[in-house]
């Protein structure tokens, strides 16, 4: 499998237009072309064309939308940067680890979107929530500091390096349904809470973040399409039953 063809590199809400030409020479270095921008603050610019310099012929092929759900549509397995825990912890693990699991992903023919934050205050709670997990960039703790288009190109390169170490396909990495997309998945834990409220399970205000916790099991889960579309129907069906009472 390609990931030049699998992998969507994702930007939220851009302001400085010169990152996103850096960006885009920083994937095309590494054999990346897909990027897609949500909301981005100055684009189309002149400065994106100046700072994407040779990469230029990639800019016509940037994916411009206005929200995350149109981002992600079509995505299977979706990654979130982060450089800190939040209150509900979320998978997070090294770049390392993470490139292991999105080649993986690759090689059984996911979709894949690796989520960028914003430059003064990287992605919200919600943002993170819609991701399988979290990679975060080791570095210096006393200044762990990268800009959006250095943090590219570190995970664009660690990606490339371990897509030719294993560019075999694993037969452990068989599975006979493709990966859910994770619109569809959002769609699921809508539906969930939805039900889990009518059966007062649990109240949405609880302190705990009961909430957040749902969300965080079925994006950890990896579930497959068939995996989803039965979980719907059992919720629809549990919820013909509340009707009927």
């Amino acid at each position: 499998m390609s990931l030049n063809k699998q992998v969507k590199i994702i930007l939220i809400e851009t302001s400085n237009s010169g990152n996103i030409g850096s960006a885009l020479r920083a994937m095309k270095t590494m054999s990346f072309s897909k990027l897609c921008l949500v909301n981005p603050k100055d684009f189309p610019s002149e400065q994106v064309e100046t700072l994407a310099a040779n990469a230029k012929d990639l800019i016509e092929d940037i994916e411009v939308v206005e929200t995350l759900d149109e981002a992600l549509e079509g995505l299977n397995f979706v990654i979130g940067t982060s450089s800190r825990m939040r209150k509900v912890p979320w998978p997070n693990e090294a770049l390392d680890q993470v490139s292991s699991k999105i080649n993986s992903e690759a090689n059984k023919g996911s979709n894949i979107g690796i989520i960028f934050g914003r430059e003064d205050r990287g992605l919200t709670n919600d943002e993170l929530q819609r991701c399988n997990l979290h990679v975060h960039i080791p570095a210096n703790e006393e200044y762990p500091v990268l800009n959006i288009a250095m943090a590219v190109q570190v995970v664009c390169y660690q990606l490339y390096v371990d897509s030719h170490k294993n560019n075999q396909t694993n037969d452990s990495n068989y599975w006979d349904v493709p990966l859910a997309e994770s619109n569809h998945v959002e769609r699921l834990i809508n539906h969930f809470v939805e039900v889990a409220s009518e059966l007062e399970v649990f109240n949405k205000g609880n302190p705990r973040q009961i909430g957040a916790r749902i969300k965080r099991m079925f994006t950890r889960i990896g579930l497959d399409e068939m995996e989803v579309n039965f979980l719907r129907g059992f919720l629809g069906a549990v919820e013909k039953k509340l009707k009927n009472k």
